[in-house]
Parts: structure tokens; sequence; C-alpha cells
């Protein structure tokens, strides 16, 4: 056994995915790896765990040699048991995909693939979640060369920091990507709609769609291009994420005003009569 574990691959397509090949594919022979993945499509579960049933696990033969962990459980579940249970040594990064589908915007709340890396992220380990920016037609030859390169270009950057990169490659040969781009998650949410249908026993039913709007920077400052903007225009997305969602301008806003630490620095506010 080799004495450490460079990569731990999963993902949220499910074990047998073509993007997990490719990933795995594009970095054969270039560290020792580990994979375990959800048993079937777990995509837009978030961070969503397990805690009313068992999970099996199983190990699996996997397309182009190898095995791997196959788990009827969520993607950050797969990390958090694994990690627990099943890897032999803790490995040096955790990489998530490649999602079918871009992972952009608002979209990473919703993401199983950003879930996965994220919970690596929680227990100390750096992460990678890579997605390719497609629906239709995946190039997922060429976005496995591209995230390779960006994995080891950006590793020695976040190794032994618990930080997790979300990356959005787009659905280009690799010769017509642009370059890379560290941007800002933008915040233009998906304007959702449902289709509304009836079965033929006449029972009512919706099928969620949505569409993201595409504005040039959503409501980033001008001078910060968003994960969207920069796919958009052919370039691949880093956006570094933290991991907590504390929002630190609401407390500037309110130490301001007077507020420290949870607590009134000057007078108390003025008491209310009941009503």
């Amino acid at each position: 056994m080799p004495r450490r574990l460079d990569y731990f691959f999963t993902n949220d397509d499910g074990i047998h995915a073509p993007g997990l090949g490719a990933l795995r594919h594009a970095l054969r022979g270039r560290g020792a790896a580990f994979v375990a993945a959800p048993s079937s499509q777990r995509s837009a579960v978030g961070h969503s765990i397990t805690i009313h049933r068992p999970i099996t696990a199983e190990e699996v033969a996997l397309a182009g040699g190898g095995r791997g962990w196959s788990l009827d459980g969520t993607p950050a579940d797969c990390v958090k048991l694994a990690l627990c249970e099943l890897v032999p040594r803790p490995p040096r990064f955790v990489l998530s995909g490649i999602n079918f589908g871009a992972n952009l915007g608002t979209n990473v709340f919703y993401s199983g693939t950003v879930a996965a890396a994220l919970e690596a992220a929680f227990l100390g380990i750096p992460s990678f979640a890579l997605s390719l920016a497609t629906k239709v037609d995946p190039l997922f030859e060429d976005a496995g060369r591209i995230a390779r390169r960006v994995v080891e270009e950006f590793a020695p950057f976040v190794e032994g920091s618990a930080v997790c990169l979300n990356v959005n490659i787009p659905n280009l040969p690799a010769r017509d990507v642009r370059g890379v781009r560290f941007t800002h998650q933008a915040p233009t949410p998906y304007t959702d709609h449902f289709h509304r249908r009836r079965d033929p026993r006449g029972r009512l039913y919706f099928w969620m769609d949505g569409d993201r709007g595409l504005s040039r920077n959503g409501h980033a400052a001008p001078r910060e291009m968003t994960d969207i903007e920069a796919v958009r225009r052919g370039y691949v997305s880093i956006t570094p994420l933290r991991l907590t969602l504390t929002c630190e301008a609401t407390f500037e806003r309110l130490a301001r005003n007077g507020w420290k630490g949870g607590a009134r620095t000057g007078a108390a506010p003025a008491s209310r009569k009941p009503r």
C-alpha cells in the first residue's frame, strides 16, 4: 500500500457516471486514488445527510479498471462515511465531479457536487468541485484534461488548508478555452417556474423548471467578474468557497450603530411599555 493517498474521487451523478470516469482517467498514474460515490443519480440534494436509515456500501468494479465504493446515500454521506470508515488514510485532496451541468451562482446551495467538496473541507481536507457547464453533448474528455491541469496547478496553493474551490468548465474543446479566471459567486438567482400537468387519473402535478439570469455581473461590483460571466465568455471559473454563511457586512453595520459582540456598547435601547 502507498504511504499516502493523493485523491479521493466522488460525485453526485452516480459512481458509474461518465464525468467521474473522465476525471479518474485524466488523473490516472498521477497519484494514489480512492473512489466512493452514490450508487445512483443524486443531483440537487444539496448538503443533505442520511440519519433515519442505514447506508449500505458495496465495493464495485469501475469502467476503465479499478474498484470503488458504491453507497446508497447522498454525496455528503459518501465523503463523511468514507473518511470515517473506508479510506485507508486521509487523502491530500477530495475531487468531486466532473458534474454533468454547471454549478454557478446560487446553484452551489443546491448542488450535491459542491456539497461533497464542502463536506471534505468541513473535515479539514482541501477539495475541488468540478462541473461541466452544459446540459447537452458533454465534452468530458476535454473537461478531464482541463480539470487535471487546474488540480495540479492550484493544489499547492490549497494543500493543508480547509478550502473548497468551485470549478466550472465551459463545454468547449480544450484548445478553445480562453484561460482561467478566479471569480466571485454570482448572486443572480434562478427565475423559477413550474409546468402544470394532469396525470391520466386527473391528479394535478408540477414539474419544476427555471432560467438563470445571465446578466453581465449580476449584483457584483463592476470590477468583479462572476462565475456566470466567466463561463459565458469561455473561461474556466474558479470560486473559492468559505465554510461559513455569516454575513460580516451585517456585523460591521451593527458595529457602526453601537452594537459590538452582540451587545449594545452605548446606552441601552429605550424600554417599551407592554401593550
